[in-house]
Parts: C-alpha cells; structure tokens; sequence
C-alpha cells in the first residue's frame, strides 16, 4: 500500500517518507545492493509458514554476501547478528533503544515509529513525541544508537517483513533485568496499556495514545 493511501486511511498521524529531511536526527538511509538478502528472506518466511516471529541470529543471513558488505560499511568490521522480522503488527506497544545502529532492511513496506531518547525523563516517554515514516520496500535504514524504536508496522493484510542487523550479543539474557534494562544491550518500556507486557516485568513507560495504525 502506498503512502498516499496509507496516509489517508489514517489521517490523523503524519506519516512522511523515510527520505524526508525530518529522519535525518534519527538515522539514515543507505544505498546498497541487497537483493540476494530481500529473495532468500521471502523464501525463508515462506517455507516457516508462520504468521508472527522474530528470529535475532539467522545464520543463513548473517553469511550472505550483501549482508557481510553491508554490516562492515556500518559497523566497521565488528561483530554483528542479522535475523528476519515478520507480522502483522499494526501498533506500538512499547519502545526500545541499544547501544549501536540497528539496521533495517525492508523485506516489505512498513511504517518506522521513533522518537529521541533525550526526550525520555525518568524512564518515561510520551507517544506524541513520535514520528512516523514510511519505508518502502528495498529500503536499508541505519537507526543510530539514540533513536527510539520497536516493531515495524505493516501497512497491508499482507503483513510486513524486515532484515534487521545488531552488534553480537545483543539480545543476550541477562542474569537479572535492571528495570528497563530488559536484556543485554537492550532497554525497553512497555506502554501503559500492555498489560501482557507489564505483567511479565516491563516497565510501564511509554504514556500517551497507543499508536494504531489502519490499512
């Protein structure tokens, strides 16, 4: 679904295009050649037959030429974990940040909620502090390490699919969560609403209107 329609049906959030300058505080978007990495991706979330899963560490992924170029470009020839995204999301219920870019391959077009972690007080951030993007399919876009950020939001029945690239060890469990420290180089806080997710020990920090998205 394009922008325009994706606009429409949703009138009351602005949703602009990952190549507006707007984004530029947020990340940037890379030129690169991944289509070997966007047709293995289709055709593995093909054969899982699965609706929703988020899988870290694809090691099919992680040894794929265009992925390996791309992760020494951003990255600098550290370590890094690259896995597969998929489902039908269409809210934001919760947000997240790491120490080092996450990159984001869209598998699919997807909606980018962010927002700035300075704009955080006392592990706390309001939802009309974000901003919405639009990121078509074939896109790569770094997030630099002070953007806020979670799951993409797809913007068909389809649903979405992403390739997303951490530094290694990311993700890891940690012997005992930190308040929003929920794993290793990863601190989330669940919006006040997810009562799933604040009943298994988030932390209730995303305040304001959950953002919903129609398609």
């Amino acid at each position: 679904m394009s922008l325009e329609i994706i606009q429409t049906l949703n009138p009351e959030y602005t949703i602009k295009s990952i190549t507006d300058e707007a984004f530029r505080t947020y990340g940037k978007v890379i030129d690169n050649n991944i289509d070997e990495a966007i047709e293995f991706c289709i055709d593995f979330v093909q054969a899982a037959k699965q609706d929703n899963f988020y899988l870290p560490s694809v090691l099919e992924v992680e040894q794929l030429s265009s992925i390996i170029e791309l992760s020494h470009r951003v990255y600098g020839y550290l370590e890094i974990i690259a896995g597969i995204v998929a489902g039908d999301n269409v809210e934001l219920s919760g947000i997240e940040y790491h120490q080092g870019s996450e990159t984001i391959i869209a598998v699919t077009d997807y909606i980018l909620v962010v927002g700035h972690i300075w704009d955080m007080q006392d592990d706390t951030y309001n939802s009309s502090k974000c901003e919405l993007f639009y990121v078509p399919k074939g896109t790569i876009v770094e997030c630099y390490s002070a953007t806020l950020h979670y799951t993409p939001i797809a913007v068909s029945k389809e649903g979405f699919i992403t390739i997303c690239l951490l530094l290694k060890g990311t993700g890891d469990i940690l012997e005992k969560r930190k308040k929003i420290l929920k794993k290793k180089n990863k601190w989330f806080i669940a919006h006040q609403d997810n009562l799933e997710k604040i009943a298994s020990g988030d932390y209730p920090g995303l305040l304001g209107r959950k953002i919903i998205i129609d398609h």
